[in-house]
């Protein structure tokens, strides 16, 4: 009962914040001029760097394909941090459309849509997890269902200033699956924000391919260096 009525609550606010925003002409990143039906402006939208080409984390032995949809440079990365610490849901539906048009131009064959967890702890302290809000838009508007099955079991080490290795390392044994009959032979969508060395998004992939999913397609908004 107490999951339900959290759901509703947070399916009002969405729609409080769609109503306060429609009609805004103002660029959620300059405050510019915007077309009514954009929430960047055009200059702002030309900053966007493009990521064109897939890519494959992991080694010969296990890969998979992944695909960043911008590198993580200005407006993306100010996009992925309000989406991520500030709360801000506009930014994080700015993010998901360019996500759900790369889905539709690369024409995926996916039967279910996943997302890289949180714990527990991690999700209450945040309030959301945001891999999980741009996995749902998907959803939403491409009538693939999402599967929650993937669970964090520990804590980990903030990514951010570790090496290479150390990522790696940091995201080992972390990662289970509950519900794995779920995803028997299916083909998924694994969605995160951003990929750096593929460490988080590897070990994902890995636990659902050790329990029975065909084939796993990485997803990010963007891909950073180290």
């Amino acid at each position: 009962m107490g999951k339900r009525i959290i759901k509703y609550i947070k399916k009002i606010l969405y729609c409080l914040v769609q109503v306060i925003y429609s009609g805004d002409e103002s660029c959620v990143i300059c405050s510019g001029y915007s077309e009514e039906s954009e929430a960047l402006c055009t200059v702002c939208r030309k900053k966007l760097r493009r990521s064109e080409e897939s890519f494959y984390i992991g080694s010969s032995e296990e890969e998979y394909i992944a695909r960043s949809v911008f590198y993580y440079s200005s407006i993306v990365k100010e996009l992925i941090i309000r989406l991520k610490y500030k709360n801000d849901f506009i930014c994080g539906e700015i993010l998901a459309k360019y996500m759900l048009e790369s889905v539709k131009n690369n024409y995926l064959e996916i039967d279910l849509i996943s997302y890289v967890p949180m714990t527990k702890k991690a999700q209450k302290n945040r309030g959301y997890n945001q891999s999980e809000f741009l996995a749902k838009y998907l959803a939403q508007f491409s009538s693939i269902p999402v599967i929650c099955n993937l669970v964090k079991t520990e804590d980990t080490k903030d990514q951010i200033g570790l090496s290479g290795d150390q990522r790696w390392d940091n995201m080992k044994k972390c990662f289970e699956i509950k519900g794995s009959e779920f995803i028997k032979n299916k083909n998924i969508l694994l969605v995160d924000d951003v990929i750096t060395t593929g460490a988080t998004a590897f070990h994902c992939a890995h636990v659902l391919k050790k329990n029975g999913a065909n084939n796993i397609f990485i997803l990010t908004i963007a891909k950073s260096n180290v």
